[in-house]
């Protein structure tokens, strides 16, 4: 059965978003989609868009790609993994360009998902 993921205060939330995660259940991803929207707290967002890379729904592509060119920080790291963990063809000419960000975090995850989208390509 799937929980509803916004009740409870921001601690809660934050362990329910976990939780839809580590489960890998598409079930969660409207929810979650709905949450990327809301004015959820900027740490919850960063669990959202790390939950959408680990189930892999495709549903997830484009509302990561529009963030791909609307973050910043840590959260820009974290939607670069994501989208490769996704495999995003189309997000392959932003993350070139980003690995070369002055923000490490983000160098690393462009290079990794660039890697992980071109192995997926060989197959």
């Amino acid at each position: 059965m799937v929980k509803l993921l916004r009740k409870g205060d921001e601690q809660r939330r934050s362990w329910n978003i976990m939780d839809a995660s580590r489960s890998r259940d598409a079930a969660y991803v409207p929810q979650l989609l709905a949450m990327l929207k809301s004015n959820e707290t900027y740490s919850n967002k960063r669990h959202i868009i790390r939950a959408l890379g680990n189930i892999g729904d495709p549903r997830a592509e484009a509302p990561l790609l529009a963030l791909l060119h609307s973050s910043g920080g840590l959260m820009l790291g974290d939607v670069v993994h994501s989208l490769g963990q996704l495999k995003s063809q189309r997000a392959v000419p932003r993350l070139k360009s980003l690995r070369s960000d002055k923000r490490q975090w983000v160098r690393q995850n462009a290079t990794w998902a660039l890697r992980n989208i071109q192995r997926h390509r060989r197959r």
